[in-house]
């Protein structure tokens, strides 16, 4: 799968950070209730549509591939085509002015001896418009860790997406998706924070192939 390429309006920063005081979560997801074994090329997560590409589903030990805790789902960002894969959420999200969203997920480097890995959180709206935050790269065996973005408001119907971002059939791995805002009751701070700067994307823009090194 490739990333979707445009000229971002503001550069992307990355930053140490702390969580907002206050969160209250708007859609989460661990992959534990999707399959109940490993399957390549697998298309059928229940709450987000393969929308590009393929992905793996991984039993936590499948593949010789572990998931956050050691037991549960996850998913192989980089499926067994040779195609890298993005999922987007099937709920859509309608944002509301002054109040600030959280995107997070957790992520591991490939656990089967790889190349270093890239993936891309983004948002899209319906009329085709994005705000993406690229990560990486994520070292070969790296442990799993929290990545996130911040966005404020946007007016349209929105829906949050990760892509994998290579094709050599041995992505980084993907746990613990949650979409938050800071309206409700308190979460766990994360170790890491990336500040999506919103650069908006061109709608159709053609996909590229690689991230810039």
């Amino acid at each position: 799968m490739s990333l979707r390429s445009a000229t971002l309006a503001a550069a992307l920063a990355a930053a140490l950070a702390g969580a907002p005081a206050h969160a209250g979560i708007l859609f989460q997801d661990n992959f534990d209730a999707d399959n109940n074994a490993s399957a390549l090329n697998f298309s059928a997560l229940l709450n987000w549509t393969v929308s590009g590409g393929t992905i793996d589903y991984i039993r936590s030990g499948g593949f010789g591939i572990s998931c956050v805790g050691g037991a549960g789902g996850c998913l192989d960002m980089d499926g067994s085509t040779g195609d890298a894969g993005r999922i987007t959420s099937n709920q859509s999200f309608t944002l509301t002015p002054g109040v600030n969203y959280f995107f997070d997920v957790e992520l591991s480097g490939n656990q089967r001896g790889g190349a270093a890995d890239n993936v891309v959180l983004g948002i899209i709206e319906a009329g085709g418009a994005e705000f993406v935050l690229p990560i990486g790269p994520l070292a070969p065996g790296a442990a799993f860790a929290p990545f996130g973005g911040t966005f404020g408001f946007q007016p349209g119907s929105w829906r949050i997406y990760v892509e994998g971002v290579g094709g050599d059939n041995v992505g980084a791995i993907l746990d613990n998706v949650v979409l938050r805002d800071d309206r409700a009751a308190p979460v766990p701070e994360p170790v890491t924070v990336l500040l999506f700067s919103l650069g908006l994307l061109a709608a159709g823009a053609a996909r590229g192939r690689k991230l810039p090194c």
